[in-house]
């Protein structure tokens, strides 16, 4: 189970850990509290700012938006005539 603390400055911490994404990367999972607290949602940009000398990590919620990229064309697809189907 994850702890929880606050730090001097209000900032509460909690404690996770890193999971294997693929064999080139690893993750870190956000607590839904965190990400409802934020306001963020699935599909946000989020920009990552790497402190090496500190060995801090900081995830801020970037100025772009994909939600427009995210909207379907409101014209159909159209289906080539003589195609099967999958189903």
């Amino acid at each position: 189970m994850a702890t929880n603390s606050l730090s001097s400055s209000g900032a509460i911490s909690e404690d996770r850990k890193l999971i294997k994404f693929s064999n080139y990367s690893l993750c870190v999972t956000l607590p839904k509290w965190v990400i409802k607290n934020l306001k963020w949602e699935k599909g946000d940009v989020v920009k990552m700012l790497v402190d090496e000398k500190k060995g801090e990590i900081l995830i801020k919620k970037s100025s772009k938006s994909s939600k427009a990229e995210e909207t379907p064309s409101k014209e159909p697809k159209k289906i080539k005539k003589g195609a099967k189907s999958r189903w």
